[in-house]
């Protein structure tokens, strides 16, 4: 690839990490505000919290809330309404988005068309990074989603570490090992450097971005947690780094 073709893929690689960055998010958090809406929780399913306008809650959404008043709920004793709320953000807001993507990257229709299939990797990425930082992340805490789902069912945090704990593993593994490692060979052929940034910046965005979700404001299981994440990107990136290719053809 040409100096300006690598240039082009990564802008293309940032821009598309942004946009489906957005979808993962705003679907997780649509999700949570129209599960309330249709039961009755809420009047308005868009009226999210969308913060302030400033520079970093327009790249990240940081501020942005699903503004659901669980305690409202919990206070009419709808543990099991507030709990399937909770949910909604990750069971139906990302996890029919991650198997739609997973399916599609498989497709021979997508592999031919390398922009939309770029598009669909990040997509996959964001939809495994937001079962992540719930699971294990911040599952041991006292507020946020898990801990509504926690409240709201009267369940152990554990029960939510074997129910998701498995299948999210599995997602992050088969990410790493199979759609990373095919994406590589497929976007950038030849291309080493090129790939060992993809392995950097999918390693940095999971382990990094999403795994250090529980660093500040989730108590200390959280903290530990994320701290652990972080300090697993090294060991991520050298387990995914691209083999060298061999000049040497074969006969």
């Amino acid at each position: 690839m040409s100096f300006a073709s690598r240039v082009r893929f990564l802008l293309l690689c940032i821009l598309f990490i942004w946009i489906t960055h957005y979808i993962a998010f705003f679907s997780h958090e649509y999700s949570h505000s129209t599960t309330a809406w249709l039961l009755g929780y809420k009047s308005n399913p868009l009226a999210l919290d969308y913060g302030r306008f400033t520079l970093g809650n327009v790249l990240l959404a940081g501020q942005v809330d699903e503004n659901v008043d669980y305690r409202a709920i919990f206070a009419q004793d709808h543990g099991h309404a507030a709990a399937f709320i909770a949910f909604a953000g990750s069971g139906i807001g990302n996890a029919p988005l991650y198997l739609v993507t997973l399916l599609l990257l498989w497709k021979e229709a997508v592999r031919r068309r390398p922009r939309l299939f770029l598009f669909l990797f990040w997509l996959n990425l964001m939809c495994v990074g937001n079962f992540y930082d719930y699971v294990p992340i911040r599952t041991f805490v006292s507020h946020g989603d898990i801990a509504n789902i926690t409240h709201g069912l009267k369940i152990s945090p554990w029960v939510v570490v074997v129910v998701a704990g498995y299948p999210i593993a599995l997602a992050m593994w088969y990410f790493f090992a199979r759609i990373l490692k095919d994406a590589s060979s497929l976007l950038v052929p030849g291309s080493r450097g090129l790939q060992a940034t993809l392995v950097v910046i999918c390693a940095f965005l999971m382990f990094g971005y999403f795994g250090a979700s529980g660093l500040f404001g989730y108590g200390d299981v959280s903290q530990t947690l994320s701290g652990l994440s972080v300090l697993a990107i090294p060991c991520i990136v050298l387990a995914c780094w691209p083999p060298r290719v061999s000049s040497v053809a074969s006969d």
